[in-house]
């Protein structure tokens, strides 16, 4: 199996694009095929991974122009997806002598500075949440504050969110406006609006409704193709333009 990777020495932007070939087995991922490079034939090069389990989507990368789980995507079966997201220039410009049969491509997340190689630098993805003051503000009192199933099942996509930063990955309008807060923040602040022991819903809902917050998002839904969790931030923002009069 040929995998073709964009390198970047120096950070920055990808300066080019090595071949290397990997000798595939059943139910090897693309995970498995970076550390084989790099343990065998490469050791420069930079990637980022912890759980191998896709419960803590560090390794998210693009793959064949769509961003994916190292962890989760098998090399087999690579050619077998299409997650039929809207394209922008990071999704369309393909690298000179790639060839799509023959080939996996494999590059960094776009919408994020490049780093080295495959790893970029997501600061602008955890400074939206840390904006948007996106942690639990539980009810005043010593009163613990339970769930009931029905409660529990309003917020329960939401809470599968690995923090990947695929959703904005994919996002079109993240990558035109990098003021734009992004799937993931909204899709956060949405869980934490609805969640039952929550005692200052507005809170969320105005740090949404924030000049880059919901407004800016056009429902293109391609973060909800590409989320590998199914968490669907997309819906999640619909819900919040709707409360807050942006759409009917």
């Amino acid at each position: 199996m040929l995998l073709r990777i964009a390198r970047s020495r120096n950070g920055g932007k990808i300066t080019h694009y090595d071949l290397y070939k990997v000798q595939d087995r059943p139910g090897m991922t693309i995970l498995d095929a970076l550390f084989q490079i790099q343990d065998k034939m490469d050791p420069s090069l930079a990637f980022r991974y912890s759980c191998r389990g896709a419960v803590c989507g560090t390794c998210a990368i693009l793959i064949d122009k769509e961003p994916r789980l190292a962890c989760k995507t098998q090399l087999a079966k690579v050619k077998e997806l299409n997650q039929r997201l809207q394209e922008f220039p990071a999704l369309t410009s393909s690298p000179k002598g790639w060839n799509p049969k023959e080939e996996i491509l494999i590059e960094p997340l776009p919408n994020f500075p490049i780093l080295k190689d495959l790893v970029v630098d997501l600061k602008r993805f955890y400074d939206a949440l840390e904006k948007m003051k996106l942690w639990a503000s539980p009810a005043k009192g010593n009163e613990p504050r339970t769930q009931n199933p029905a409660e529990r099942k309003e917020i329960e996509r939401y809470l599968q969110c690995i923090l990947c930063a695929i959703c904005v990955a994919s996002c079109p309008i993240n990558a035109e406006k990098e003021e734009y807060l992004g799937p993931a923040a909204l899709a956060k602040a949405w869980r934490f609006a609805e969640d039952s022991r929550t005692s200052n819903r507005g809170h969320y809902l105005d740090a949404a409704a924030s000049n880059n917050g919901a407004a800016l998002c056009e429902l293109i839904m391609n973060c909800v193709k590409a989320c590998p969790k199914g968490v669907a931030p997309g819906g999640a923002i619909r819900k919040i333009k709707k409360e807050l009069g942006q759409i009917d």
